[in-house]
């Protein structure tokens, strides 16, 4: 029972079905399906070509690597989600599921360890399927689509015990500023670490200069050859590398156009779409390419001794400098250790931002003598980031962006027909949630704060069905849902929360503990200091700084706070 999928023909949300068209290189639509299979052969070979890629019998492996266990193999069964399209092999996961008897699963373990140990991969694994979905709804070019990949989920249970066993060797050679696919870290972090860093550097007059890089097609472009000498230089198992290495060698793929299947074609770069291994194999490539790019590198800014010059979430990289030499000078760097890993940049999306009171236009960052757009307002990983620094601008969008969900399903939160209870389980769920991404992150004036609440009224008014005639009060539309205001209460419960859990977790937040509390060399400004992170936590929870440190460290203090929020 898909409970969401009910709830959007209750709101009648229907997506729309958007037929698959194209055009060749005059513009002329086609509709033959023969040639639609040529153009998409001729540019999906053309993307995942390389030429130079060595052979594979030229590359050696030892015999590492421990037999693979029955309990890896239960674990990886659990983990597979229901309800995925079938791969080239047409079995689905609820059927692996049902391998509940012992000799099923030692059965399908010895299968395993008999593959990772000779090497030899089934056909079924080697096979996957493309599906194209538009990008928008009116894309008429292969490069206008993005493609998802089908493949076998016999393949993807072992390649979730491979997984397992490459990432925690991953993460003793991955940096801290690193921040995606990785365990207890996510956009979060990455928007908080470089949100708290750029304000205490406003703070105290220490001017930011910042370039958002954007890779062409990233995922796309990873050569085979350096992913496995990588691989092999942070000590992946013998056994994980081989088949690793003849997965990625005899790989092929078909297109699939309205229930139609094209001829087989080769893919020679690229990790697999679709692949849980892919975005740890992307990380320790990307981490490949910063060591040797900012390895030793003085450039950046330098906060307790430690030099902070970029922060990452995947492919999606900040680079962090003091000057605007600086910031050329790491670009430079990172430009030519990319290149030669095969990843570009590209020139016309990447941007760059200056934090500083005194805007200097000569300053122009430049990309191989290609200038750079710089920017004033940009989006980072789904938060609107402004070059004052003002996350007021970020709430107001919040804001809209969650009026809009509520509008868009207004059918089935203004129904009478369901509980009030139900209702407002049902707006937490698909309104709140919108408006609250990323907020451990905020920093709120009075002004920004107040609209929250009358954003929450807002909501509550229409449920009602109360016009602005009815000259009814707030208080009483609260009496009538039998309920108190709860958004603002949420935002401060979530904030303390986090930074309890920042500073319960050293081992793996030291770089946000450094971000909030190391010493940033500068001086502050005449006059009252702006707001910061911190000062919404001072004065909300009526503490000094200090006390507030002892008091995120301890679970059942901060508990108590959380309690008596008001």
């Amino acid at each position: 029972f898909n409970l969401h999928k009910k709830i959007k023909e209750a709101a009648r949300i229907v997506s729309k079905s958007v037929e698959s068209t194209l055009t060749d290189k005059d513009g002329n639509l086609i509709t033959n399906l023969e040639n639609k299979f040529e153009i998409w052969q001729q540019y999906l070979e053309k993307e995942f070509f390389h030429d130079i890629r060595p052979e594979e019998h030229k590359i050696t492996f030892d015999g590492s690597g421990l037999p693979i266990m029955v309990t890896e193999v239960q674990n990886a069964i659990n983990k597979s989600k229901n309800r995925k399209a079938e791969g080239p092999d047409e079995l689905p996961t609820e059927l692996l599921k049902t391998l509940t008897n012992s000799t099923c699963i030692t059965r399908l373990t010895e299968l395993f360890n008999t593959i990772y140990d000779t090497g030899h991969i089934p056909n079924d694994w080697l096979q996957s399927t493309f599906v194209a979905i538009p990008k928008k709804p009116n894309a008429k070019e292969c490069n206008k689509y993005r493609t998802i990949s089908l493949m076998s989920h016999t393949l993807k249970i072992f390649l979730k015990v491979i997984h397992a066993r490459i990432y925690k060797k991953a993460e003793k050679h991955m940096s801290q500023e690193q921040f995606g696919f990785r365990n207890g870290l996510g956009t979060r972090e990455a928007l908080f670490s470089i949100q708290i860093f750029v304000q205490r550097c406003r703070d105290i007059n220490q001017k930011v200069y910042l370039c958002f890089i954007d890779f062409e097609k990233a995922f796309d472009k990873v050569r085979h050859e350096k992913l496995i000498e990588v691989l092999r230089k942070i000590g992946i198992d013998g056994k994980d590398l081989q088949f690793i290495t003849n997965l990625y060698w005899h790989q092929q793929a078909k297109i699939r156009i309205n229930n139609t299947l094209s001829n087989d074609f080769r893919i020679r770069r690229g990790v697999r779409h679709g692949c849980i291994t892919s975005p740890i194999l992307f990380n320790i490539y990307s981490e490949e390419i910063m060591s040797e790019a900012l390895e030793d590198t003085e450039e950046g800014i330098n906060i307790n001794g430690k030099v902070i010059n970029n922060l990452r979430y995947a492919d999606d990289t900040v680079l962090i400098a003091g000057s605007i030499e600086d910031l050329q000078k790491i670009l430079n760097k990172v430009t030519t250790a990319s290149e030669n890993l095969g990843l570009n940049l590209n020139a016309r999306k990447t941007k760059y931002m200056v934090i500083d009171k005194e805007q200097n236009p000569t300053n122009v960052l430049r990309l191989k003598n290609v200038p750079l757009e710089k920017v004033q307002k940009l989006t980072y990983l789904g938060q609107s980031l402004i070059d004052n620094w003002d996350h007021s601008h970020e709430i107001r969008c919040r804001i809209e962006k969650a009026r809009a969900v509520f509008v868009k399903m207004k059918n089935i939160f203004c129904s009478h027909q369901l509980s009030m209870n139900l209702r407002i389980r049902m707006i937490r769920c698909y309104v709140f949630t919108v408006l609250l991404y990323g907020v451990e992150t905020w920093t709120q004036s009075k002004v920004s704060i107040n609209r929250i609440p009358a954003f929450e009224m807002w909501i509550y008014r229409r449920i009602l069905k109360i016009i602005w005639c009815d000259h009814i009060t707030n208080i009483n539309v609260l009496e009538r849902m039998n309920k108190e205001l709860e958004i603002v209460k949420t935002i401060k419960s979530r904030k303390l929360q986090y930074l309890g859990h920042v500073m319960r977790h050293p081992e793996k937040y030291n770089l946000l503990q450094l971000i909030i509390q190391g010493k940033i060399v500068g001086k502050r400004s005449r006059g009252r200091p702006q707001i910061s992170w911190l000062d919404n936590l001072r004065k909300w929870f009526n503490t000094s700084t200090i006390s507030l440190f002892r008091t995120a460290i301890n679970k059942d203090k901060i508990t108590n706070m959380i309690a008596n929020v008001r």
